[in-house]
């Protein structure tokens, strides 16, 4: 056992991976930063326009994900190391439309889904599973 905590110990990946573990902690902190001015800039924003900026809203978007990133990392949780040493995560995402009343338009109601997205979701149901399939179409027949 004292062998294995000397190889450990010895390894120099695991010391490489403190480096990039500090390096990520500033990050994060200078992040913290940003993220800060993202708030008080969408907020102004929202003051004087009445709606938040679409593009400061994609990039909090964005900066959420890369503190996602960063603690996966920090927390050994995964070994693909964040931006700086990969691209800045930039998914695309669904605009959120905010009526005035701070509503979003594109919000549903619980069970109001698109009758279209149901059959297709029935239909992929019926598709992996061969008894629902028959199931279903013996719900279908006349009763005899």
């Amino acid at each position: 056992m004292s062998g294995n905590i000397k190889g450990n110990i010895t390894r120099c990946g695991i010391w490489l991976r403190l480096l990039f573990m500090i390096i990520l902690s500033m990050a994060y902190g200078v992040a913290e930063a940003v993220a800060f001015a993202v708030v008080v800039f969408q907020f102004v924003a929202s003051l004087f326009t009445g709606k938040p900026n679409g593009q400061l809203a994609r990039f909090g978007r964005n900066l959420a994900r890369y503190f996602q990133q960063i603690i996966a990392y920090l927390t050994f949780a995964t070994e693909e190391k964040p931006f700086p040493f990969m691209p800045w995560p930039d998914e695309p995402h669904e605009e959120t439309l905010v009526e005035e009343d701070g509503n979003h338009l594109n919000d549903k109601p619980e069970g109001a889904g698109d009758a279209t997205q149901n059959d297709e979701a029935g239909e992929a149901k019926k598709a992996d599973d061969p008894e629902a399939t028959d199931n279903a179409e013996d719900a279908n027949r006349p009763k005899e």
